[in-house]
C-alpha cells in the first residue's frame, strides 16, 4: 500500500515530529504542582499549572510570529520606488 505524496514531505514529517514532541511536553508536565508567578510588584502572586504556563508561552509566541510576518510584509516605504528604465530613444544595441 502506497503512501499519500503529502506523506513523503519534509515539511509533513518535521510538523508531525514537532506536534507529537509538543503533545509529550503538556501531557507529562501537566501532572506537576503548580508555580507560583509575581506578575506585579503589589499583587499577590498567581498559581499557574505548569502546562498553562507552556500553552500560553506557546500562543505568545505563535501570535508574535504572525505579527511581525505581518508587520514585516506590510512594510516598507509608502510611497513605494521609483522604478530606472531606459529612454526609448537609446542609440544602444545590445549584441
Amino acid at each position: 500500500m502506497a503512501a499519500p505524496a503529502f506523506v513523503k514531505n519534509p515539511k509533513f514529517i518535521g510538523g508531525a515530529i514537532v506536534s507529537l514532541w509538543v503533545a509529550y511536553v503538556v501531557y507529562w508536565n501537566h501532572r506537576l504542582n503548580t508555580i507560583e508567578i509575581q506578575l506585579l510588584p503589589f499583587v499577590r502572586p498567581s498559581q499557574l499549572k505548569v502546562s498553562s504556563v507552556i500553552i500560553g508561552a506557546a500562543l505568545f509566541g505563535c501570535a508574535a510570529t504572525v505579527a511581525v510576518q505581518f508587520l514585516w510584509r506590510r512594510g516598507g516605504s509608502k510611497s513605494g520606488s521609483v522604478a530606472s528604465t531606459a529612454p526609448a530613444d537609446s542609440t544602444k544595441t545590445v549584441a
